[in-house]
């Protein structure tokens, strides 16, 4: 795909996610960046194919502004729908739109990936929601939905915490799952801050009334 049609396909991504808010266009571009990373990597033991890796990395939330507030639509699918017709309207050919389509769909689902650049977006977008990114958008979530701090406190110890919205990232920075070595390599690391932050927070927000 050339210069220019690669720029046409960032200009449509970057509407859509400004459909979502301010923090959208700002995951697809650490998403793109993590991509890159991995990729480098694991191109060493597989054959990448990096066009289709950036498109779908680009592509890969377009959908999600059409099912806030509707759970029971998947944004993968209906993203790689939208990917589709926006990719055949530009003359991408139909085996590399299939792979394009395939990697979006399969970073909500999960299961098993038929191809390495299905891996790395799954592995990329999930270590967005790790580490110090991920904290903060625990708390971005927790304001959301109206939930305190003293709240996310309790939801990182609870077995069976009150708050779902927040409680699933919770469980994403405690039991991350991902596909490649690079990716586990990276969560390992940004998770060293988690335990500490969150074992700080709990240390801070309780308190003793009797102790005044």
């Amino acid at each position: 795909m050339n210069r220019e049609k690669l720029e046409l396909v960032e200009k449509y991504s970057r509407e859509q996610m400004a459909k979502l808010g301010l923090h959208a266009w700002p995951h697809v571009q650490r998403v793109l960046h993590l991509c890159a990373v991995i990729s480098k990597s694991e191109s060493e033991n597989a054959t990448v194919d990096l066009e289709v890796l950036k498109l779908a990395a680009l592509l890969h939330d377009v959908a999600k502004h059409l099912v806030k507030g509707n759970g029971s639509m998947d944004h993968g699918d209906v993203g790689a729908s939208m990917a589709e017709s926006f990719l055949e309207s530009l003359g991408l050919e139909e085996e590399k739109i299939r792979l394009v389509c395939h990697a979006i769909r399969f970073h909500t689902h999960g299961g098993k990936p038929a191809s390495i650049e299905a891996k790395i977006l799954y592995d990329a977008d999930f270590l967005d929601k790790l580490g110090a990114v991920g904290i903060a958008t625990i708390f971005v979530k927790a304001s959301l939905t109206n939930t305190t701090i003293e709240e996310v406190a309790e939801a990182f110890e609870a077995e069976n915490p009150k708050h779902p919205y927040v409680s699933l990232h919770v469980r994403w920075l405690k039991k991350p799952h991902l596909y490649t070595r690079t990716a586990r390599e990276i969560a390992a690391k940004r998770n060293r801050i988690v335990s500490t932050f969150f074992r700080e927070l709990k240390e801070q927000v309780e308190w003793n009334a009797s102790a005044f």
